[in-house]
């Protein structure tokens, strides 16, 4: 189980500090539900897609939050001046969570980072919901749409889907109902 996995992760930290770092994931997640939860560079990780949303991690003298990128913390200025700030992380307190108001700032700020991510030099185009829920995907060939595109409610449900070649709508595009999931339109093109 990922909890075990964060658990794991942590448990070498005395039982304040745990909290207080699980109840910073806690915070992000309530933010993001559709984030998921991992490991990668050995701390508890929430993911957005394949894009790391934040980090956290104890260590002997704070707590970190890793914003899964340095401009982050760079650009959020006088919000940040209460804390040291290095190089990609931002302390808090050993036995507080981090604020959920700057917290919500940081995190948005790193999903609209990781939406202007996109379109990657695959092509591959994604764009997120401020809920953390894929809302587009599709692939971009020398510049043009290209093959399947889907687009999502915020609640994930498919909303409408079809097929470009060289940038031009083909084949079967359907629009879907938001209450049933039914087929609402279809159009060939």
């Amino acid at each position: 189980m990922a909890t075990d996995i964060f658990l794991s992760a942590l448990k070498k930290f005395p039982p304040a500090q745990q909290r207080a770092l699980l109840a910073t994931l806690a915070s992000a997640e309530a933010l993001f539900p559709h984030a998921v939860r991992d490991i990668a560079w050995g701390m508890p990780t929430l993911k957005i897609g394949q894009d790391n949303l934040c980090h956290v991690m104890g260590f002997k003298a704070h707590n970190s939050l890793f914003p899964a990128s340095g401009a982050i913390a760079a650009n959020m200025g006088k919000d940040l001046e209460k804390y040291v700030v290095s190089k990609g992380t931002i302390h808090f307190d050993l036995d507080k969570p981090f604020p959920k108001r700057l917290l919500k700032e940081i995190l948005l700020s790193r999903l609209e980072q990781i939406n202007s991510s996109y379109p990657k030099k695959s092509g591959e185009y994604i764009q997120y919901f401020s809920n953390g829920q894929l809302r587009i995907k599709g692939k971009y060939l020398r510049g043009n749409e290209s093959g399947t595109w889907q687009w999502f409610f915020s609640n994930g449900e498919i909303k409408r889907e079809g097929r470009y070649k060289n940038g031009e709508p083909s084949g079967i595009w359907r629009t879907y109902c938001p209450v049933t999931g039914d087929v609402k339109t279809e159009k060939i093109y």
